[in-house]
This record gives structure tokens, sequence and C-alpha cells, in this order.
């Protein structure tokens, strides 16, 4: 007669999204898919800015809210997803939303050095 002990337990490790809750996956999927979208809502935000040459206030707003959109997905979606990730223990949600965060400070970084490069005067022009 078998024992309790002489099976094998099989328990789900902690880190497991099976022991999350249906709207925490979701959370975590939705920031990442947010931070996902933010480079297409910026170039979206340039094309449309650009495009209404009779500066049509209805595509003003399109363009100012794709651009906060792009704005808030490169800064906002990280930090909250990895507080979310800390607060759940989710290693591979952290590891993610870290790299997210990593890799958007870049491009602010370069996007700002390019800004400043780009407003220095050339030499002989005044400015």
């Amino acid at each position: 007669m078998p024992t309790k002990n002489s099976a094998p337990v099989h328990n789900a490790p902690s880190d497991s999204p099976s022991t999350l809750p249906a709207s925490a996956v979701r959370v975590i999927a939705g920031l990442t898919m947010w931070w996902s979208a933010s480079p297409v809502a910026f170039i979206l935000s340039t094309v449309v800015g650009l495009g209404s040459r009779d500066r049509d206030p209805f595509w003003e707003i399109v363009s100012v809210v794709l651009l906060w959109s792009g704005i808030g997905g490169v800064v906002v979606a990280p930090a909250i997803g990895l507080l979310i990730a800390f607060r759940l223990r989710q290693r591979p949600a952290r590891r993610r939303f870290a790299i997210m965060g990593a890799v958007s400070l870049a491009v602010c970084t370069l996007a700002l050095l390019f800004w400043e490069f780009a407003m220095e005067c050339a030499p002989g022009h005044t400015c």
C-alpha cells in the first residue's frame, strides 16, 4: 500500500505565471504592448503633425495625443511594470521591464544628444 511520501510531489514554482491572477497577467502584457507600440506612436505623431499643413485643429489634437501616448509608453510603462513585477515577485517580468527601462533610457539619452547637436549653430552663422 503506497504512502503519501512515496508519491512524487508536483508543486508549481512560485515564479510560474499560472499562480498569478488573470488581471495581473493582462496588466503585465498590456504594459509590454504599450511600450512596444511607443515607436509607432512617435512616428505617427510626426507624420500626422507634419502632414497637416493647414493646421486643422482635429489633426493637431491627434498628433499631440499620439505624442503623449508614445512618451507615456517609453517612460511610464517600464516604471509601472517594474513596480508591479516586484510586487508580484515575478522574476521574468522584472527582467523584461528592467531591460525595457534601460533601452528607453538609452533611446531618450540619444534623442536628447541629437537634439542638442541639431540645435547647434553652424560656424559663421548667428543663432
